[in-house]
């Protein structure tokens, strides 16, 4: 409860600023995520992951828009578990810079401003859901037929109770015409904390090309992507001799009239010699990355989709329902994933009544 009152008066002192020579900014995200998995005898868990979040934010921009300070609270509720408001809300607070190519944030920021496509392997759907905001920092240029991304996310401090633990995590992609080719850079430091030394290292590089093939067929989206997933590992606090495992990836998407499928066939290692020991504080992935401890060196997911987004009076409504098949260690499994999202922007809703009045 004291933090929900520290935030409302965060809130409150940033309503009260002076506005004579800035823009007032506030913004509301509505994120609701439902991932019932069945992953029957695998050493997965299946479970069901219900929840909701509301971001409700306020700001103050100026300098013709390009400069913005923006504070807010991350509300998220997980159905069914026993609480009588929430779980412990975050702040989000950030200051953020928008020029013609390049852009800049510092603070707490939230992931949906990445524009890297960062493979599963390194992010799973529910961290991407429950881990909807990065603390640092996150630099990006915008080019003719490109991009590249360069940020920083502090995950844990030095503590008695907690490691210290940080990503720095990059992303870059050219394209001309049909053609596409990027990567994708995380390098997870995972430290020790009081009392205990070392340092485990996580290095995950993903180069990729890519095709675009829509223009052939009557489809409305048909790509293929080929990317290569090479990490470099080590466990200094054992000091154990590092390793290196690796795969291919082979990605293709094909969609119509909103349905479409999206087929991800890696493989190759286990990514995660060392889930045993460390489980998720050390990886962020989707847990078929570790093959089953290495039992089986393919993976194979295929998920059939609905997504769409309509919009009215400049207010975006996504909607993505899928179902997939995990293939992996002669099993097959499913999971089922809807998700909906509604995003309020002060800055669309004014560009919007600008265009009319014009």
């Amino acid at each position: 409860m004291k933090s929900i009152r520290t935030l409302l008066a965060l809130l409150c002192v940033a309503l009260a600023m002076p506005v004579s020579a800035q823009k007032f900014l506030w913004s509301a995200d509505f994120d609701l995520n439902f991932d019932n998995r069945e992953y029957a005898d695998l050493s997965i868990p299946s479970q069901t992951l219900f929840g909701a979040r509301l971001t409700p934010m306020v700001g103050m921009g100026w300098g013709k828009g390009q400069h913005a300070l923006m504070i807010g609270a991350d509300i998220t509720k997980a159905f069914g578990r026993d609480t009588r408001f929430c779980e412990n809300p975050e702040l989000v607070l950030y200051y953020a810079y928008r020029g013609r190519q390049f852009n800049a944030t510092a603070g707490i920021y939230p992931r949906k401003m990445l524009l890297g496509d960062y493979s599963g392997a390194i992010a799973s759907d529910s961290v991407r859901f429950y881990d909807k905001n990065l603390d640092g920092l996150l630099l990006q240029y915008r080019g003719t037929g490109g991009f590249v991304e360069l940020g920083v996310d502090w995950d844990g401090i030095y503590s008695v109770e907690e490691r210290e633990k940080f990503r720095i995590f990059s992303a870059g992609e050219y394209t001309r015409q049909v053609f596409t080719c990027g990567y994708t850079l995380s390098v997870y430091h995972y430290a020790g904390r009081v009392g205990l030394a070392g340092v485990v290292d996580n290095i995950a590089v993903q180069p990729y090309v890519g095709a675009k093939f829509e223009h052939l067929l009557p489809l409305d989206r048909l790509s293929i992507t080929a990317s290569w997933i090479q990490t470099f590992q080590r466990d200094r606090i054992t000091g154990e001799k590092g390793v290196q495992p690796y795969g291919g990836e082979l990605r293709l998407r094909l969609e119509k009239w909103h349905v479409g499928i999206d087929n991800r066939l890696y493989i190759g290692n286990n990514l995660m010699p060392y889930f045993a020991k460390y489980g998720g504080d050390l990886y962020s992935g989707e847990r078929f990355y570790a093959m089953e401890g290495g039992a089986s060196k393919c993976y194979n997911r295929t998920e059939l989709y609905y997504d769409r987004t309509w919009w009215s009076d400049a207010v975006p409504v996504s909607l993505h329902a899928g179902v997939s098949l995990h293939f992996t260690a002669g099993r097959v499994v499913t999971s089922q994933l809807v998700q909906l999202s509604v995003g309020i922007d002060s800055r669309r809703l004014a560009l919007k009544r600008k265009n009319k009045a014009n």
